[in-house]
């Protein structure tokens, strides 16, 4: 069953800040030569391409750090800080992942002292919070304040995420973490303090009927809309991480408000799940200038896969902790893969949105619609993600720091990291989402947003005259 295209109505600004700007382009750059001496986790069992494949992937992340000055963060930081959401935070992120498949701390070394660079670019707003201040992306320039400096919420979360997962490997290792107790302090104060709470301080959440939700993206400028699925997933990853960490309730309990709206936006349709890249949530929604129109001149399944993708992790991380989503929820979205997002053919593979509509019925449509988080639940999945023409790919792409590097965070986690975890718990967090629910006060909270999907599941409203958020505040 397919979803009309008829509201898919990319115009003007909005639908050109989405596409141009959710995925950056990084120029071209020669292949970096991997760092000498590479040891590899033994029990990885790689073959020569897969040997390819990670040393080119360690090669890029060091390289890219090895080339950052502190006048060319602080650079980046004035021209566009959410540049580092899509760029810097993930390329430097790939140093976790290097430590996670080498056991080497001297790539926890290298994103520690990089990032030193990144929070001397740093300045305090008018609120005392620090964050990372500069230029909007060009569509969202005020045309009354072209100057204005904004810190950007996607930037700040990614950092959280990165951060977080440093801390979480520092301490893994109880002389690194001795070694470095200063310096996991001094993250621990800059996450808990000021990345994550001064979005609730500045009015960037609010509390919605079924959930919770972020809203607008660059501070001080107010009147920001809802954030989409796939901006939400940002969220949720930071906050999780920094839960891992800290054990801090609030932190799930966040989480849990985001992947409650996004439960609560999935339609069920023939067993399996459909959704729409936004949803609006509440008044601030409501276009200025059109009583009876969103502010968001689209509402359609993700054209983008990589949306498809992330705003899909927002369930799969949250079943990880055996959370708000459940085996019959991960059924669901297992369909919606196989049946809906691909043709079925390993050897030539094609893709199609959730709604089931391909690239050749939509020139808006894009991308690979395949989540190698969701492949690790399905065995032909798995052979679809991680071996054929895919693993081809992998192996030819290994050489670009954006494909090979940056871009390939996925690919290498799930394949080399998560799979083995995954095949012999599916939900290898339950012990943390256990723990939060044996206290009495988070269980209350936990039961007051689980829900079960039921027939026909979310009707998204296409205009505010149909929405009933609206009637009833």
């Amino acid at each position: 069953m397919k979803t009309p295209l008829a509201s898919l109505a990319l115009s003007g600004l909005a639908a050109s800040s989405w596409l141009a700007f959710s995925l950056p382009s990084l120029p071209a750059a020669e292949s970096a030569p991997p760092p000498p001496g590479i040891q590899f986790n033994k029990d990885l069992n790689l073959s020569d391409g897969d040997r390819a494949v990670l040393e080119a992937f360690v090669g890029h992340a060091v390289n890219f750090a090895g080339k950052q000055t502190a006048e060319g963060v602080k650079a980046k930081c004035l021209k566009s800080p959410e540049s580092f959401a899509w760029v810097d935070f993930r390329a430097l992120n790939c140093l976790n992942l290097a430590y996670e498949l080498t056991g080497d701390t001297a790539y926890l070394d290298r994103l520690r002292d990089t990032f030193k660079l990144y929070r001397e670019a740093m300045s305090t707003g008018p609120d005392k919070y620090l964050g990372w201040y500069g230029s909007p992306i060009p569509p969202r320039i005020p045309k009354d304040n072209p100057d204005i400096q904004i810190d950007e919420i996607q930037a700040n979360f990614r950092g959280v995420s990165m951060l977080a997962k440093w801390v979480e490997l520092a301490k893994s290792n109880p002389a690194y973490a001795e070694a470095n107790a200063a310096v996991i302090k001094d993250y621990l104060d800059l996450l808990e303090n000021h990345l994550v709470p001064k979005w609730d301080a500045r009015g960037f959440y609010a509390d919605v009927e079924k959930g919770g939700v972020y809203r607008g993206m660059d501070y001080p400028i107010e009147g920001g809309g809802t954030l989409s699925h796939e901006k939400l997933s940002i969220m949720v990853d930071g906050l999780l991480n920094l839960y891992a960490v800290t054990q801090n309730p609030a932190y799930l309990k966040r989480a849990l408000q985001v992947g409650a709206w996004f439960k609560a936006s999935l339609s069920l349709k023939d067993g399996h799940y459909e959704w729409m890249s936004w949803c609006p949530a509440g008044k601030w929604d409501v276009s200025p200038d059109k009583p009876d129109a969103w502010k968001v001149g689209w509402i359609a399944p993700d054209p983008n896969a990589e949306w498809y993708v992330a705003a899909l992790s927002i369930a799969l991380r949250l079943y990880q902790y055996g959370l708000l989503f459940d085996d019959q929820d991960l059924q669901r979205f297992l369909k919606t893969q196989k049946e809906m997002c691909w043709n079925g053919d390993l050897e030539k593979p094609e893709y199609r949105t959730v709604a089931g509509v391909s690239p050749a019925e939509s020139k808006f449509v894009k991308g690979r619609f395949l989540s190698n988080e969701i492949a690790q639940y399905d065995p032909t999945l798995r052979q679809l993600a991680f071996s054929g023409p895919n693993e081809a790919e992998a192996v030819a792409n290994a050489g670009s720091d954006w494909k090979g590097g940056i871009n390939a965070q996925s690919y290498v986690r799930e394949k080399y990291l998560r799979q083995p975890i995954l095949a012999k718990d599916p939900k290898p967090f339950r012990q943390l989402g256990e723990q939060f629910l044996a206290d009495p006060e988070n269980r209350a909270f936990y039961e007051k947003l689980a829900f079960e999907v039921e027939a026909p599941g979310a009707v998204t409203p296409l205009k505010p005259s149909q929405a009933t958020f609206l009637a009833n505040p």
